[in-house]
């Protein structure tokens, strides 16, 4: 499980997708509202410049 399954939704999980998840406190407890999971977790204009030279390489922290 790398770095880029954790900030990537394009990169699976082993074990299930991160394409989208579900937000706290929105929705009801049985039916909570799930949104598209965003690049870099929404922080992607502040971070993506930070990983610019290692896009193709697998990151494990």
């Amino acid at each position: 499980y790398g770095f880029w399954a954790n900030v990537n939704p394009q990169v699976p999980h082993p074990r299930w997708s991160q394409a989208s998840e579900r937000l706290l406190g929105e929705g009801s407890s049985f039916e909570p509202k799930k949104v598209p999971t965003q690049l870099y977790n929404g922080y992607g204009t502040f971070v993506a410049h930070l990983y610019n030279d290692v896009q193709g390489e697998r990151l494990f922290m």
